[in-house]
C-alpha cells in the first residue's frame, strides 16, 4: 500500500498520509528527472536570447509544440564555435533539472552547435567578421616567404594524400629541402587544438623558415578544424611564415584569411614555397657568366688605358712628374715665409698695446688715480657742507626771529597780561566767564599775580 492509499473506517483515516512541503516535492521532481536525463541531446530553435551582466545565457528552446527555458553559463559560452541569436536551429547536450526558487524545469546546456549548413555558414560569416575587426586579415602584418626554404614545417595529417603530394613535389623541386611533419588531426573533434599546437610547437624550432598547414578537400564540415578560431589566432601569433593550403580552389576558410600566404591546394603550396633547384642552377650559371663577361670587358677597358697611360711622355721621362709639384713648392715656402714676417710684425704691435694697457691697469696707477679723486670728492664735500651749514643757519636765524614776534611773552614786555581761572585753568578772555570771588591767575612779563574777583563789569 503506497502513501497516496491509505484504510478509512467511517470518514476517518486509519492513518494520516504524507504531506510534502513545496521544498520537498520540488527537490524529489529533481532528482527524478535529473536521474532519467542526466544527459539529453535536445533539438530546437533558440528564442528570446539573452546575456547577463555575470557573462551566462538564459533562452528558450523550441519546436512547434513544445518549449523549454534553458542556462548557458560563461564557461561554456566562451567555447561555443558561433554566436547564439533568436531563430537559430541548434543541436545541444545538457542536464535537464528543476530551477527550485521558481520551480521551473530547464535544461543545463554543456554544448551546443548550429544546426545545419546554414547555421555552418552563419557561425562561419561572424567569427570572419570578428576577426577582421580585430585586423588578423591585414596585408600589413603578413611576413613574406623566404626566396629559398631549407627546412619547411607541415602540420597536417600524417595519413593523409595531403603530404605524400607535398613530399613528391619538394623532392621533385628541390631534394635538398628538409621536410618536418607535425602529424595532427585535420577532421572532427579536437582536431582544431592539435592543429594549432601544431603549428605553437614548431614555432619553438630555430631552423624552420615555413610552414604549410593544411588538408585535402572535403566538406565544409570536414573542413570546419580550418574555421576554428584557436588555428587562426595560432597562425596569427605565428613568428615563421604560414602557407594555408586546405582543399581544392572552391574552398575559402578563416585560416586562408589569416596566413601569410594561401595555396588553392597542398601541392600547390608545395609549388609556390619551394623553387626548382634546377632554376635556381641556371639562374646562377646565367649571373656568373654575366659577372665573368663583365669582368673581362672591365679588363680589358683597364688595359686600354693603361696603354694610354704608358704612351704618355711623363711615363717616358718621369722627373717631369716632379717639376710642376717642385715649383709650386717653391712658391709656397716664399708664400710662408712672407707671411711669417707679417704675424710677427702683428704680433709684436699686439704685444706692445698689451705692455701699455697693462701699466694702464697696475695697481700703483690705479691707486693714484684714486688718491687724486679722493682728494677732489673730500673738497668738494666740505664745500657743498660749508655751503649747506651757512644756508640752514640764515634759515633758522629768520624762523627765530619771526617766532620771537608772534610770541605772548613780547606781547606781555609791553605791559599785557594773561589772566587765567585756578578753579579750570582756561584763558579769561570775557567777564562773564569769573563771577565775584572767584580766585585768578594773572601772568605777567616777568612773574605772576594770584587775584580775588570783587566785581566784574561788563
Amino acid at each position: 500500500m503506497t502513501q497516496a492509499q491509505t484504510k478509512t473506517v467511517g470518514h476517518i483515516p486509519a492513518e494520516q498520509p504524507h504531506v510534502y512541503t513545496v521544498t520537498e516535492i520540488t527537490r524529489d521532481v529533481r532528482a527524478i528527472l535529473e536521474a532519467a536525463f542526466e544527459t539529453a541531446w535536445i533539438e530546437g530553435e533558440i528564442s528570446n536570447f539573452r546575456t547577463a551582466a555575470s557573462g551566462h545565457a538564459y533562452f528558450v528552446l523550441k519546436d512547434d509544440k513544445a518549449q523549454i527555458k534553458c542556462v548557458l553559463f560563461r564557461g561554456q559560452r566562451v567555447g561555443l564555435k558561433f554566436t547564439p541569436e533568436d531563430g537559430d536551429q541548434v543541436l545541444l547536450l545538457g542536464r535537464v533539472t528543476v530551477y527550485e526558487a521558481r520551480g521551473d524545469y530547464q535544461v543545463i546546456v554543456e554544448a551546443m552547435e548550429p544546426k545545419g549548413l546554414g547555421a555552418l555558414q552563419k557561425a562561419f560569416e561572424q567569427l570572419k567578421e570578428k576577426l577582421a575587426k580585430e585586423g588578423l586579415f591585414d596585408e600589413a602584418r603578413k611576413k613574406p616567404l623566404p626566396e629559398v626554404p631549407w627546412k619547411i614545417g607541415v602540420v597536417t595529417s600524417s595519413t593523409g594524400a595531403a603530404i605524400r603530394d607535398m613530399v613528391h613535389v619538394i623532392r621533385r623541386r628541390n631534394p635538398k629541402t628538409s621536410i618536418l611533419l607535425y602529424p595532427a588531426k585535420v577532421q572532427g573533434e579536437g582536431s582544431a587544438e592539435e592543429i594549432a599546437l601544431g603549428i605553437r610547437e614548431l614555432n619553438k624550432r630555430k631552423d624552420i623558415d615555413v610552414l604549410i598547414v593544411g588538408r585535402g578537400g572535403g566538406s565544409i564540415e570536414d573542413l570546419w578544424a580550418f574555421n576554428e578560431e584557436a588555428v587562426a589566432r595560432a597562425i596569427a601569433q605565428s613568428k615563421i611564415p604560414v602557407v594555408s593550403a586546405v582543399g581544392h580552389e572552391i574552398d575559402f576558410t578563416i585560416a586562408d584569411f589569416v596566413a601569410d600566404l594561401r595555396a588553392p591546394t597542398p601541392s600547390a603550396a608545395a609549388e609556390l614555397v619551394v623553387p626548382k633547384l634546377n632554376d635556381i642552377v641556371q639562374d646562377l650559371q646565367y649571373l656568373t657568366s654575366q659577372m665573368i663577361e663583365r669582368m673581362e670587358e672591365d679588363i680589358e677597358d683597364y688595359r686600354e688605358r693603361l696603354r694610354y697611360l704608358i704612351d704618355r711622355r711623363f711615363f717616358r721621362e718621369p722627373r717631369q712628374i716632379l717639376e710642376a709639384p717642385t715649383q709650386r713648392l717653391d712658391e709656397m715656402v716664399q708664400r710662408l715665409l712672407r707671411g711669417l714676417d707679417q704675424w710677427v710684425l702683428v704680433k709684436r704691435g699686439n704685444l706692445t698695446q698689451m705692455a701699455h694697457r697693462l701699466f694702464q691697469a697696475s695697481p700703483g696707477k690705479k691707486i693714484q688715480v684714486l688718491s687724486e679723486r679722493h682728494n677732489d670728492l673730500m673738497a668738494r664735500l666740505v664745500r657743498r657742507l660749508e655751503s649747506q651749514i651757512k644756508l640752514k643757519k640764515e634759515k633758522l636765524d629768520g624762523i627765530a626771529k619771526s617766532l620771537n614776534a608772534l610770541s605772548p611773552l613780547k606781547v606781555l614786555e609791553r605791559g599785557y597780561s594773561i589772566t587765567t581761572s585756578k578753579k579750570t585753568g582756561n584763558a579769561v578772555i570775557s567777564s562773564k566767564q569769573v563771577k565775584k570771588g572767584d580766585t585768578v591767575r594773572i601772568r605777567l612779563a616777568k612773574g605772576q599775580l594770584d587775584a580775588t574777583v570783587d566785581e566784574t563789569i561788563e
